[in-house]
């Protein structure tokens, strides 16, 4: 049986697919652009935005699926993608649950913008946000995402062979990572041009590319994630990254503090 993955050439998409190819699961990916010959994957031709017949052929013969697809560049088709895009896989898969009546369990990836921006006092170093708080989320990507999680745990409570696992990373740091300002902070560092605003207390929220991928995995292999949300950051105190840089660089740790007033 096949594993279905969307987004399986993006910066998270594509290093789960090798990590699924890794691990001896057959896979299947959908991309609206043609593909060149990816060993070990079978490519279906179909769009998101498209309920057709060819998102159903997508998850023919699937029981798990990894819903990656995202857009975060172009505010005009981040409904469009999020919402119809994720309103459109449903109708598939609640399609292909009625034709076989076997069970299906779906990984979405999220975002811990869900939860918005929380108010910190400018005496505390930083706010702690768990899985019990509600969606809050700001900005375009943010509630689109936010409704497309929202579509898939309504879905669940309707149709009992469905369940999901939702997983909310917070900032996805990694080599190919289409924001480059991780790597424009340790840049600073390297050049002597970092100092702290505020406090050196203040927390960081980086998660690794390879962790967000193992966690996804799990999400779908292990039983007691079903009908769960996860929030997925490693936090560590600001200067313990920053220092690490300084290290890696073998230059001086930065002790600039700019005070806020």
């Amino acid at each position: 049986m096949s594993v279905c993955v969307t987004g399986g050439t993006g910066f998270i998409g594509s290093p789960l697919c090798a990590l699924l190819l890794s691990q001896g699961e057959t896979l299947r990916m959908l991309s609206r652009k043609v593909q060149p010959v990816l060993p070990g994957r079978e490519v279906f031709a179909g769009d998101l935005l498209q309920s057709d017949e060819a998102l159903l052929d997508f998850v023919d013969g699937c029981s798990t699926l990894y819903h990656c697809a995202g857009e975060i560049k172009n505010t005009g088709l981040m409904y469009d993608l999020h919402v119809r895009g994720t309103a459109n896989l449903l109708k598939a898969v609640s399609e292909k649950i009625k034709l076989t009546g076997k069970p299906f369990h779906w990984v979405q990836l999220s975002s811990t913008g869900a939860y918005g921006k929380r108010e910190v006092s400018k005496h505390d170093a930083a706010v702690s946000i768990d899985e019990s708080y509600s969606p809050a989320p700001v900005g375009e990507y943010e509630v689109t995402k936010t409704i497309s999680d929202e579509l898939v745990i309504s879905f669940a409570k309707i149709e009992p062979l469905f369940t999901y696992t939702i997983l909310r990373p917070s900032i996805v740091v990694g080599a190919h990572m289409p924001n480059q300002s991780f790597f424009q902070l340790s840049a600073m560092v390297r050049k002597g041009l970092f100092f702290y605003i505020g406090s050196k207390q203040a927390l960081s929220t980086y998660v690794h590319v390879d962790d967000v991928v193992r966690a996804l995995v799990m999400c779908a292999t292990d039983t007691r994630a079903k009908g769960q949300i996860f929030i997925l950051s490693n936090d560590c105190l600001l200067s313990e990254v920053i220092e690490s840089m300084a290290d890696t660089y073998k230059v001086p740790k930065p002790k600039l503090i700019l005070l806020l007033p």
